[in-house]
């Protein structure tokens, strides 16, 4: 590059240089006020869009939850052309509805829509349901292969819970005992309540020379209360 000695060549190389160059620029600032302004819109858009899909769909649940006679075929539509959350948790909806039906296999097909198109938000949950529809149907392994993959924490004593109740629908005691067990564990680490029927499941598989579950938990209580004493 030639080195400009004085000011009078450097302003006529700017003047050549903007002369050459101010039409591409004056595009390029255009067209990136026009992309910020259709940004703008697009989020208006989206934003109007989700509001719209959210209340169809909470239209439809208040709709089956009032057993009106074409909630079912419309909601049937609506997962049709949404395979995402909404669909997802009006499908959990149709769940409920095909349980209380005794109709595992369509609750089977409404959960895995779920857990397919829920995302983070949903499929765990989704996932949890599907294992119970499963454990209905006799299919144990798959029940168990489903909760396997639930990896959140969040959900991990609630994914112990139903291993046990898998484990012990299919005859192993030991198994269920080790999870249910490992629930109690998991949410005294988080410090939530232990309910009263994980501890009546938890005695129910009891081994010989076992404390009975509300022992445990109160032993547990004790020990964590130790400790935060302890900190202070």
């Amino acid at each position: 590059m030639d080195v400009l000695t004085d000011d009078h060549e450097r302003e006529e190389a700017v003047r050549h240089w903007w002369h050459e160059n101010w039409k591409p620029i004056a595009l390029g600032i255009a067209i990136a006020l026009a992309g910020l302004i259709g940004f703008r819109q697009y989020q208006s858009y989206t934003l109007h869009k989700a509001q719209d899909q959210a209340y169809e769909m909470y239209t439809l649940q208040y709709r089956l939850s009032k057993e009106d006679a074409k909630a079912r075929e419309d909601s049937e539509a609506f997962l049709k052309a949404h395979d995402d959350i909404y669909g997802s948790l009006l499908a959990l909806d149709l769940v409920t509805l095909d349980i209380a039906k005794k109709d595992y296999e369509a609750a089977a097909t409404h959960a895995r829509f779920a857990v397919k198109n829920g995302g983070d938000l949903v499929s765990p949950s989704a996932s949890l349901t599907l294992a119970r529809v499963l454990t209905e149907q006799k299919q144990y392994d798959e029940a168990l292969g489903i909760l396997k993959g639930i990896t959140q924490d969040a959900y991990a004593a609630q994914r112990e819970e139903l291993r046990g109740d898998v484990l012990l629908q299919k005859g192993d005691r030991d198994g269920a005992r080790t999870a249910y067990l490992e629930s109690v564990k998991l949410l005294n680490a988080a410090k939530q309540q232990v309910s009263g029927v994980l501890q009546m499941k938890l005695d129910s598989v009891a081994a010989a020379g076992d404390k009975p579950a509300f022992e445990l938990v109160k032993a547990t209580d004790k020990e964590q209360a130790l400790k935060e004493a302890k900190a202070d």
